[in-house]
Order: structure tokens, then sequence, then C-alpha cells
């Protein structure tokens, strides 16, 4: 739409920011002068030039921004000068709405508003930074600090774990005698009980830090809940002391089969129960199994209930955090981690606990377990064969017969413990069963294992210098001492650690404290198995039987480990090689192969076949001998010549010595032919 706008006696003109197209017409009073003047415009505000303007009379501008501008015009008489008298009008655009100057306020009140909301939000997120750095750090020293004093009570229960072997062993070696009066014997079975509940708090600490640093493993076997759950039930129903309290044993079923880790099952109970009968005077402890179906999941529900003091409402949220004890006039003495292993131990099992209570009323505590879980990440029974080994074996304590040492040349026990105390007390225990050797730390251990070639080596896992897995590790690595059983000693019992002692070559595996008696059992076990198993190169045939030399020797060291089967290999070829190449086969020879000393050969020999170098070199010559008897090309005098032996007397005493008849007589009864009818053919 255009509009026209008469300039006439107007100094000034307003236009809307949409009338910034307009044009600009122009004329002289004296009509008469129209033809002869020139016109000259500036449109100051945009340019400040002057520009001349020829027919017709007006100007054109266009999207003129918003603004003020004056347009001045002046004339002159074709070429003349121009006139100095110059018209003007001022012409004002006015901006849009959202430029005006009140939105311009506007924008700058809400610029203003942002920067100080922009300000505070980057001071908000200082502070919250600084915040949780300052909670991390806190967090961090607190972690640190507990660290810190977990480290400490290890530290210390290892330390303790030492003088109470030497306080629990000889008691319960007094324990176990009849020399005391029944007197004496109750007073030191009170100590006897009192050393132990000081080995079980010691153990709770081990466990807890175990479980604080993931160092604990879950172990899994197929087994029956009740059974478990009546087995620690039992223990507390026939040891409970207060008659006003009455034990309840229930389950819903008898037979409650699923994957669950004994032991730390029967930890869980423990705690829970023993705090049980701390917190309560009188009434009942009730301890229940039972299957439960929740959101259609099914799991098995172990529950401790009592009717006791109760636990306060602001306490509960509190109760399973580690050193947490509630304050009140029923507070019991305690570490306060109790409570915080049973969460722990219920995390490892990917298990889930909750707990009920009313002051004065009593507490309830659930505890349960997927019922359809495998824990395809934890060890399964199978895994435990070992540590299953070790649990029969200390059970079956002194079951086994001793082995009843030879007055002239008793087993050599090598004991090599850092303590002074433990390594005398070991040393005193044996001394008149066996010859000891003692050591301060595994190097030295395992020079005089080197030196003397003992029986078996009593050995403690943490000693300086050298410790006990590094010397395991050398010792049955070392062709001259790899056939030696070592029994470790440590008071660290987790799975890992019996893991590295079995994986490092120990024969076996004991957990201070430990009595002498237990101690006995295994040594007496380990050196029975050592004497079964060189007893069977001894064994005489009741009848010929047609098996090759290496048949014979491959069925008897297949119990043995891979060294100790290469040693005797590499002895029984090494005589066989020298007999074939008619070569003289002797201690001497035997030694130098081996590179090993006369003494160092004898003990090993001995020690893996029960027989000396002399006659374990004369064995091989006879089974040689049987061999070529067995072949029929031979006779007697060209058999004893082939296996080095220049006498036929001799031959003929040393084969029915080896086979229980003579050599005619053997061969007649494998093949029903004489010597003689074989040498003909």
């Amino acid at each position: 739409n255009e509009t026209e706008i008469s300039l006439i006696n107007k100094e000034s003109v307003r236009l809307k920011h949409l009338q910034n197209n307009f044009n600009i017409s122009f004329s002289i009073q004296d009509y008469s002068l129209n033809e002869r003047v020139e016109y000259a415009y500036m449109l100051k505000g945009l340019e400040n030039s002057w520009y001349t303007v020829k027919d017709p009379n007006n100007v054109t501008f266009r999207n003129l921004p918003p603004g003020k501008y004056e347009f001045m015009i002046k004339t002159r008489i074709r070429n003349q000068e121009w006139s100095d008298e110059i018209s003007a009008i001022e012409i004002i655009i006015a901006p849009p709405l959202w430029l005006s100057w009140w939105a311009k306020l506007l924008y700058v009140i809400i610029g203003i508003g942002l920067l100080f909301i922009g300000l505070w939000a980057y001071k908000r997120k200082l502070n919250l930074e600084y915040l949780y750095e300052s909670e991390k750090k806190s967090h961090e020293q607190e972690q640190e600090l507990n660290d810190e004093r977990l480290r400490f009570y290890t530290n210390i229960t290892h330390e303790l774990r030492t003088p109470l072997t030497l306080i629990l062993g000889p008691l319960e070696d007094l324990v176990k005698s009849n020399t005391l009066s029944s007197k004496d014997h109750h007073r030191i079975s009170v100590i006897h009980q009192s050393a132990v509940r000081l080995l079980n708090l010691i153990n709770q600490i081990l466990d807890f830090r175990k479980t604080e640093t993931q160092n604990k493993r879950l172990c899994v076997t197929k087994g029956n809940l009740t059974n478990t759950v009546y087995e620690v039930g039992l223990k507390y129903k026939e040891l409970n002391s207060k008659s006003d309290i009455q034990i309840l044993i229930e389950a819903e079923e008898e037979n409650m089969f699923l994957f669950f880790d004994k032991e730390i099952i029967t930890m869980i109970l423990d705690n829970l129960i023993s705090n049980a009968l701390k917190y309560t005077d009188k009434g009942y402890i009730r301890i229940r199994a039972e299957w439960v179906t929740e959101n259609g999941i099914r799991y098995a529900q172990l529950s401790v209930e009592d009717t006791g003091y109760g636990i306060g409402k602001e306490a509960l949220a509190h109760i399973f955090e580690r050193y947490y004890q509630e304050s009140g006039e029923h507070q019991a003495s305690g570490t306060g981690i109790g409570l915080a292993l049973v969460k722990n131990l219920v995390k490892l099992h990917e298990g889930d606990i909750q707990v009920k209570s009313l002051p004065d009323v009593g507490t309830t505590f659930y505890l349960r377990l997927l019922a359809e879980n495998t824990y395809p990440q934890a060890l399964h029974g199978e895994d435990m064969h070992t540590e299953k080994q070790d649990a029969k074996e200390e059970d079956s304590t002194l079951k086994l017969e001793a082995i009843e040492p030879d007055k002239n040349a008793r087993p050599i026990i090598l004991v090599v413990e850092d303590n002074a105390d433990i390594r005398d007390y070991i040393a005193d225990s044996f001394t008149d069963l066996y010859e000891i050797k003692t050591a301060a730390n595994g190097k030295e251990g395992l020079q005089i294992a080197t030196d003397c070639i003992p029986d078996i080596i009593v050995s403690d896992i943490m000693m300086p210098v050298m410790n006990g897995i590094i010397m395991c590790q050398k010792l049955k690595s070392d062709i001259r001492t790899s056939h030696i059983p070592v029994i470790l000693l440590t008071a660290k019992d987790s799975i890992t650690d019996k893991e590295e002692g079995y994986q490092a070559g120990a024969d076996s595996y004991l957990t201070k404290p430990f009595s002498a008696g237990l101690l006995q059992s295994r040594i007496s076990n380990l050196l029975t198995q050592r004497r079964l198993l060189s007893e069977r190169f001894a064994i005489r045939p009741d009848k010929p039987k047609k098996q090759s030399m290496e048949e014979k020797r491959a069925i008897i060291t297949e119990s043995m480990n891979k060294l100790d089967k290469e040693f005797l290999d590499k002895i029984t070829n090494t005589i066989t090689e020298g007999l074939a190449a008619a070569e003289n086969i002797d201690i001497t020879v035997l030694s130098n192969v081996m590179c090993m000393s006369s003494s160092t050969l004898y003990r090993k020999v001995k020690a893996l076949t029960g027989m000396s170098t002399n006659e374990y070199i004369r064995k091989i010559k006879m089974q040689l001998a049987e061999k070529y008897l067995l072949e029929g090309k031979y006779s007697i005098s060209e058999i004893a010549f082939k296996v080095g032996i220049n006498s036929n007397v001799y031959f003929r005493q040393c084969f029915k010595e080896e086979f229980g008849m003579s050599a005619s007589d053997y061969l007649k009864q494998l093949t029903g032919k004489s010597i003689d009818e074989k040498v003909d053919e």
C-alpha cells in the first residue's frame, strides 16, 4: 500500500519500520525557473555525500534500516554556483517492536539476570565439586584408617597365632593325658576352652579381613541345608548354659537340597545365634529353615528369632556397619564386626539378609539364598579335593600306625621356623622319635635340606630372608630333594593361601595353632605313604608274569612326581646301558652321572625305593636277567656275564632272592620248559 505524506512546513516525519521504502519529491516555488534549476541532495545518517538529481525531481530510498536521518537538498541555476540555502527535514524510521528501547532494556535486564544465574550456577558447581572432593577425600581417609586398622588387627592376629600354638598345643596334650587328677584336669579344660574362644575371636577378625579385601572365596557344593542348620543348632543347644532360654530348631523339610557354601552358612549362623544368646535373658531362640516364594522367585530362607532386648529403630539402620555398637544398658562387650562380617559373607554368597526388631519384644534375622543359583563363578566341591583330603587326615588323628623308627637310623625331620619357641616346641615333641634338625629361615632350611636330605620337612610360611613357599618350590624343583614330603605351617588358612601352598608342591598344610598330636599324625601319615611306595619295589611276585621291565617300573612309579620318576628312569637307563656295553656300574658311576655325592644319592634312592643304591643296582640286574631268561637265547652263565656277575653261584643266589625261586624253576612255571630245552632250541 502506498501512502503520501506532505512535507510542506514540516521539520520531521516519523515512519514505521515497514515504511523503509519511500520516494521524496521536491520542487521550487517559482515554476518559471523549474526547467533551469538543478538539485543536489544528501541523506545524512546514511551517506555524507551530495548527489546531483536530474529529471524527474525526486529520489527513492529502499530498505533503510531503522534510525534517525536528515534529508538535505540545495539548488542552483544551471552552470552557476550552488545556493548556500539548504532545505532539510528529519526522517525517523521507528525500530520494530523487538528492537525498541524498552525491548533492549529488557534484553539487558535478561542478560544481566542470565549472567548472575551463570555466576551462581558456576559458584554452586565449584561448591559441589569442593564438597565432592572433600567427601571423597574424607571417605578415602576413613577407608585408609579402616584398612590400617584391619591391617593392624590382621598382623596382631597373625602374631597371636604363634603363642596360641604354644598354649593350645601343650594344653591339648595335657587334656589327653591320663596323669592329671580330676581337679587339675578340670582346670586345664577351662584354660583350654578359653584359649579356643580366643582362637575363635582371632579367626573372626581374620575372616572379616578376608571379606573386606575380597580374598575369601566362595566354595559351594550341592547339599542338604537342613543338615547344616541342625548341626549348628544342636551344637548351641548342647552348650546352652542358660536354663531360661529354650533353643528351637525347625525345618520345613528334612531335605532342602541346593548349592551353598557350608563353611560360610555355618559362620553366619554362628554369629547370629551367639548374638541372640548374648542379648536374650529368657524365652527362646528359634532357628528355622524353609522355602519361600516371592515375585515368582523361590528362595531358601534361614531365620534366627529371639525374644531378647531387641534393637532400637535408630540403631537398626546401622547394625551391619563395621565397628558399630548400639549404646544402651544392654550392650554387651564385643568387637563390633560380627554383623558386618555376616553382611559381607551374605554378599559373598549372593544372598540377602533382613532384620526385624522391636525393643523388649525380640529380633529376627532373615537370610535368603536363591534356590536355583548354581554359582558359576565360585569354586565347586570337586575343586576342593586337596582341602578335603587334609580335613580327612585331620579328623583321623593318629589312626594310621606311627612308623616305628629304626633305633640305629631314625628318620630325619627338618624343622624350618623363625620363631624359636615354636621350633623348640616341635623339636621337644619329636626328639624321642626322630632325629631333629632345625633352621631359622627358608634359605638356611634349603641349605640343610640339600646337605642332609631329611625324610620330611616341617616349615613355616612367613619367614625372613626366604619364606616357606619359595623354599618349597626350590626343594620340589631340585632332583636331590624333590621326593621329600613338605608340611607347611601358617596362620593364614584361606583357600587362596592353601592353593598357593599346594601349587608350590607342599604335601600337607597345617594351620596354626596346632597340637603336637596332629602334627605327629601328619608326619606319620606322610612317612607311611612314602614307606608303602618304596615297599612296592621290594614286593616279590607270587608267580611269574609276562611283563616287561618298563611295564613293571611304570606301574610302580605311576604315583611319583615327575622329577622323582625322571630320576629313577635315568638311574635305571644308566645301569642297563652300562651293562649292555659291558661296563662296570657302581655307586661312583651313578654319582657322577646324577651329579650327586654318594651319600645324597644313597638317601634319595633309599627314600624312593626303600633300598640302598647297591641293592637297587642288583635289582635292575635281576630284572635284566629275567628279560634275557625269557628270550630263551642264553644259558645261565651267559646271562650272569651279561648282567655283570662273574660268579654263577652268586647269580643264582641273587635271582632266588629277587624272584623266590631258581632261574630254571621260574622259567618252567612260566613256559613249562626248562632252560636247557630253551637253549637247545
